[in-house]
């Protein structure tokens, strides 16, 4: 139905799956995200890109939809109630919300980490890409690497302990994805 594949790496499932009506979802968010580009705040700088650009949910209010879809689909696959959070839980007003958008030009490439801390599931769902412009790739010791190749509409599911980075961006095309965290239900507020 949604081109749903679940693959297990290193003992842990790893889901792929094409986003539903994702064409015009796509147009929308990255309409959205070109008209307000001059407000997203960005976390960390590596090796002279920054990493992670937020803006939040009033301004990109579609986001909902691939997070919504993707809650849905880690109660089916997996049999985990998440919530889909779209601002932070912090008192501090200046914690950004557990969602952003990855810009990767030509080059540009994610080392290797996971969302452990308080997340359970992570996702990434592709807005902007060609077929050379860098794998989502998840590592583990002793395992030969699994990859998986951007494609506008599709989206990638994972438990947020598991170690992943993207490769280099060979295209002439900007990647440009959708990252998330959800958190497992209830959300445990002492952990903020």
């Amino acid at each position: 139905m949604f081109d749903l594949k679940n693959l297990i790496f290193s003992n842990l499932s790893v889901i792929s799956c094409m986003v539903p009506d994702h064409k015009s979802l796509v147009r929308k968010l990255l309409n959205d995200l070109s008209k307000f580009s001059n407000q997203l705040k960005y976390s960390h700088n590596i090796n002279g890109r920054w990493e992670n650009g937020y803006l939040p949910i009033d301004l990109v209010p579609d986001v909902k939809i691939p997070m919504k879809f993707a809650r849905d689909i880690a109660m089916q696959e997996w049999n985990i109630r998440t919530v889909a959070q779209f601002k932070s839980l912090s008192r501090d007003p200046d914690t950004l919300p557990p969602f952003w958008f990855n810009i990767m030009c030509n080059g540009h490439r994610t080392g290797i980490h996971d969302h452990a801390k308080i997340a359970s599931v992570s996702g990434v769902f592709y807005l902007q890409c060609q077929p050379d412009s860098g794998d989502l790739f998840f590592r583990k010791e002793g395992e030969k690497d699994l990859h998986f190749q951007p494609k506008v509409g599709k989206m990638i599911l994972f438990p947020s302990n598991l170690k992943h980075g993207v490769l280099e961006n060979k295209s002439l095309t900007k990647r440009i994805s959708l990252a998330f965290n959800l958190f497992s239900f209830p959300i445990n507020h002492t952990e903020w």
